[in-house]
């Protein structure tokens, strides 16, 4: 064997045992913390969700008091057309 292939072998497998066996709690940490992130965000995205449902709720009661006003409104509109005819014609 070369004096290359036998360094390369050498690195690679102190590479493979460093890997095994060195400390993971770095990971775990990184991962915790990540994992509180996400949490946070979810709850935080749970009250939004709520609160956007309570105010569509309301927007479609407001909506609905609307459409009977524009309702009452048109019917009125009508009304004025016909006694303006009425009275154009007399």
């Amino acid at each position: 064997m070369e004096w290359n292939s036998l360094i390369a072998m050498i690195i690679a497998a102190g590479s493979f045992i460093w890997t095994l066996f060195r400390d993971k709690t770095g990971d775990v940490q990184e991962l915790y913390e990540r994992i509180t992130r996400l949490e946070s965000s979810v709850s935080t995205l749970g009250t939004e969700f709520s609160r956007l449902e309570k105010q569509q709720g309301e927007l479609e009661k407001t909506l609905d008091v609307l459409q009977t006003q524009i309702h009452k409104l048109d019917l009125k509109i009508e009304r004025i057309i016909t006694i303006l005819e009425n009275n154009k014609g007399a």
